[in-house]
């Protein structure tokens, strides 16, 4: 019986550590951390701490969770020796391209071990050492990703079991360009398994590592490299490093170093499956044959963001939705210019594609609307043009009237008012020049006769002659000098020559008084009884003041003219308070009656419309 049970002892002790003994080094770390798992970082040594970033990753490093490219599913089985044999299977899935999941189990077991008591067969038992595996890893920011995995143990021995729990933390972070950097801490949560009287307690392992991942060579080879250091609680530090090429994204090479041992590998890729081997030397006993397959599922990470940048995308418009389009901006290019008609055509396209569409329906009841507006000015303009037209056929009319009286200064007052609206008035230009070439014309007659008068001593008549010249010109220079040689030649008195001014000005009862103070003096002087006479007959019967009596007074007859500006402005109110401090001065002035009296016709007028 004793030498039973020290047989299975010693048996589940070479079992339980039969990683350690391969690499070459006793330890009390679990078989799986001197193993490793995946024949394609075993065919790299082993060396995946800073590389793992595919269903490997929940074992190696679960920090590179969080850089899962696909779903993926793994399998490996390896025959160890002895008949042992060790089996993985693990499944990763990317939740987002921030973080991922997954979950694995590794087995090694060996089946049909002889039971010997005292030395003769009594049948057979088998062995297993079963780790369990949740994984989580998320990125942290600035290429830092972090992760951890929960392990449950359970050893079996013959009718004897034992279970356990472990925790593994890692990291991962992008060092420059494609060097990363990788580390992890397996057996944080130390743990004891206890099968016959004595309990094994595993110690921490920290691994840390670099990884150049995807160096091209060429357009169709590139290289991976990977280094990874080791250590054990109470023992030295260990190496793992390893190589691969593959070989137009499809064949992959490798080659790398465990700790003590050399390792081969190779692996197929084939759409999204994957076979890989790995073989690895082992002192003093047989080596090592580890073959593997994975398969990626689902759409990548990267397939899910151009996804979700799409669906955030409007859908690509039907052809009819383009046809709707471009009639509506069509419409609105004619409807931003204001061009009512061609806008109004193009949106009634539009809404008989839509005859739902209330933004339609509205932009046409604000066009019918502009349109209604539109025309009211248009009237309103018409309206304006044609009362212009009228009030400077008015004026030309006035002076015309004022042209056959010979008031050449008030007609050029008046077609002053048409040229203020239309300078280049046709009827008022032609009028003009016929007003200045009659002008020039008599100018020139009167001056002529006054002229005459004054060589044969007709003094009054020469006088009357420069005054019409003055009329007809203020700033004639001849007018002006034959006017003051005469009055000196005729030797007048002072009283005399004021008198004459004041009539000239129309200030007849200021010049009447001025003549009678003269004959007060000298009963005979003939001027001053010739101007009395001539007071006489224009005081007599107080007869109508004319336009000519207005153009003489400046004062008045430029309140005249702004009556006129503002009938012209359409201002009859103001026009009429105007003309009526005329007619306070020139009561019985028929021109400015008649204004009067078309202005209170308009202002009713104008009432009535409004």
């Amino acid at each position: 019986m004793r030498r039973r049970l020290v047989t299975v002892l010693i048996t589940a002790m070479i079992l339980s550590v039969a990683g350690s003994i391969l690499a070459g080094d006793a330890g009390r770390e679990t078989p799986f951390v001197s193993l490793g798992v995946g024949a394609r970082s075993l065919g790299m040594g082993g060396s995946y701490a800073a590389l793992a970033n595919d269903a490997l990753a929940i074992h190696y490093n679960p920090a590179g969770l969080a850089g899962l490219e696909f779903q993926e599913v793994a399998f490996m089985h390896s025959l160890l020796f002895a008949g042992s044999t060790y089996d993985f299977a693990s499944w990763v899935y990317p939740i987002t391209e921030d973080h991922g999941l997954g979950a694995g189990i590794m087995r090694i077991g060996t089946n049909d071990i002889i039971r010997r008591v005292d030395f003769a067969e009594r049948g057979s038992f088998g062995y297993s050492f079963t780790q369990m595996l949740l994984a989580y890893g998320r990125n942290v920011g600035k290429g830092l990703a972090g992760g951890m995995a929960l392990e449950i143990f359970q050893q079996s021995l013959d009718n004897r079991s034992d279970f356990g729990m472990g925790l593994d933390l890692g990291l991962r972070m992008r060092l420059w360009k494609r060097v990363r950097f990788g580390a992890a801490v397996h057996e944080i949560l130390q743990h004891k398994l206890t099968l016959l009287e004595r309990a094994e307690k595993t110690s921490p392992v920290i691994v840390a590592g670099l990884s150049w991942p995807e160096i091209m060579i060429s357009d169709r080879v590139q290289l991976t490299a990977s280094l990874d250091f080791e250590r054990h609680d109470g023992r030295e530090l260990k190496v793992r490093a390893g190589a691969e090429v593959l070989l137009h994204d499809a064949l992959a090479l490798r080659m790398g170093y465990d700790r003590d041992n050399l390792a081969l590998g190779t692996g197929l890729k084939t759409g999204r499956i994957r076979v890989d081997y790995a073989y690895k030397l082992v002192d003093y006993t047989d080596g090592i044959h580890h073959v593997s397959l994975s398969f990626l599922l689902g759409m990548s990470t990267t397939e899910k963001i151009k996804l979700r940048e799409l669906a955030k995308l409007p859908p690509e418009p039907t052809e009819e939705e383009k046809r709707f389009a471009a009639l509506m901006d069509t419409a609105n290019h004619f409807f931003r210019r204001f061009q009512l008609d061609s806008a109004s055509a193009y949106f009634h396209m539009a809404l008989d594609m839509q005859p739902g569409n209330g933004e339609i329906i509205g932009t046409l009841a604000a066009i019918e609307e502009a349109r209604r507006v539109q025309q009211a000015q248009e009237e309103a303009l018409r309206a304006a043009r044609e009362d212009v037209s009228q009030t400077l056929k008015s004026f030309v009319a006035q002076a015309e009237q004022m042209l056959s009286q010979k008031m050449y200064s008030a007609a050029l007052d008046v077609l002053e008012l048409i040229f203020d609206i239309d300078p280049a008035n046709a009827d008022a230009n032609q009028l003009r020049n016929r007003i200045l070439v009659a002008r020039d014309t008599e100018l020139a007659t009167d001056l002529d006769n006054a002229r005459l008068a004054a060589d044969s001593s007709r003094w009054l008549d020469a006088l009357e002659g420069y005054n019409r010249v003055l009329e007809l010109d203020p700033e004639n220079a001849a007018g002006q000098q034959g006017k003051r040689q005469v009055l000196a030649t005729m030797g007048l008195p002072e009283k005399v020559r004021i008198g004459i001014e004041m009539y000239d000005k129309g200030e007849l009862n200021e010049a009447r008084s001025r003549f009678q103070a003269v004959l007060d003096v000298n009963p005979d002087e003939p001027t001053a009884l010739e101007y009395l006479r001539r007071i006489r007959e224009r005081l007599a019967g107080q007869p109508a003041a004319t336009l000519e009596d207005l153009q003489k007074d400046r004062i008045y007859w430029e309140l005249y003219l702004e009556g006129l500006r503002h009938m012209r402005n359409k201002e009859y109110q103001r026009a009429i308070e105007v003309w009526e401090k005329v007619l306070q001065a020139y009561p019985n002035n028929a021109n400015t009656l008649n204004n009067i009296e078309q202005a209170r016709l308009r202002l009713g007028t104008q009432g009535t419309e409004k």
